[in-house]
């Protein structure tokens, strides 16, 4: 079946509310998946596997543990990357009106391919970002988003490691990629997007040699633009499967409730 952005949208974001996520949140995480769903990074399949770990607080749920020059190390608490990732990269926008470049390490929580979109997010703010996380094969992932790009770029492969510590620890500060974790992901937001740039550049150059496995902009681009005009051909039994999460969102009517109506005011 194909449906649009705003059915997907609608359809995930009461999952989240099901969830107990709050409102903001609920809108973030269903924006998330639906993008990503858009540009073919499974939105929908990622969403169904982390039901489980949404919990219902939002921000408040995510303690700082540290902070200094520029790095925040946050606890994630068990809460899903789907809310965690958004949540981090308005974070991070918030904290590069007063610096150059922020660094954010969270831990306790998911990671996918989903995180793609809050680092488009913070390029479409005008921003380069970098996310980094481990597989679940123990692979280093990397994810690049640039103004500059109209869609982020994967990159994963042991010469990417070389590459971007290389490139990047000396301007935008090192990144303890030996001891990153399955539940842990680093997203780093920065001005210097040119820095980013000249990555991606490289990169595409391993790639041509075979050295590096990338998933190009171009790739995802070519996704979204099909799928915004035709609508996104979605899965029909995990559209039923989040479909029945959601329903939990509705509340049986009774006679009080209906001479009272709908909303808030029917308190």
């Amino acid at each position: 079946m194909r449906v649009s952005f705003v059915e997907l949208f609608m359809h995930c974001n009461k999952v989240f509310r099901a969830c107990g996520v709050p409102y903001g949140c609920a809108d973030d995480g269903a924006e998330v998946v639906t993008w990503s769903e858009f540009v073919g990074l499974e939105g929908m399949k990622v969403l169904q596997a982390e039901i489980t770990e949404m919990r219902q607080a939002g921000m408040e749920s995510i303690q700082l543990c540290k902070e200094e020059n520029g790095l925040f190390r946050f606890n994630g608490n068990g809460q899903s990357a789907i809310v965690l990732g958004k949540l981090m990269a308005d974070y991070a926008l918030a904290m590069a009106e007063l610096r150059k470049t922020v660094r954010i390490h969270m831990q306790n929580t998911s990671r996918s391919r989903l995180l793609a979109q809050p680092a488009s997010y913070v390029a479409s703010r005008g921003k380069g970002c970098l996310v980094n996380y481990k597989t679940t094969h123990g692979v280093n992932m990397w994810i690049l988003a640039t103004p500059e790009i109209a869609f982020p770029v994967f990159a994963e492969g042991n010469i990417v490691e070389h590459i971007m510590q290389n490139r990047l620890t000396n301007e935008l500060g090192k990144y303890e990629t030996a001891n990153l974790g399955t539940d842990d992901f680093w997203l780093v937001c920065t001005t210097e997007t040119d820095l980013i740039t000249s990555c991606v550049r490289k990169l595409r150059q391993e790639a041509r040699k075979g050295t590096v496995r990338m998933t190009e902009s171009s790739q995802l681009k070519a996704n979204w633009e099909k799928a915004f005009y035709s609508g996104a051909k979605v899965d029909q039994y995990l559209w039923d499967q989040l479909g029945k999460v959601g329903k939990k969102t509705l509340v049986e009517a009774t006679e009080l409730s209906r001479l009272r109506g709908a909303g808030e005011m029917a308190q």
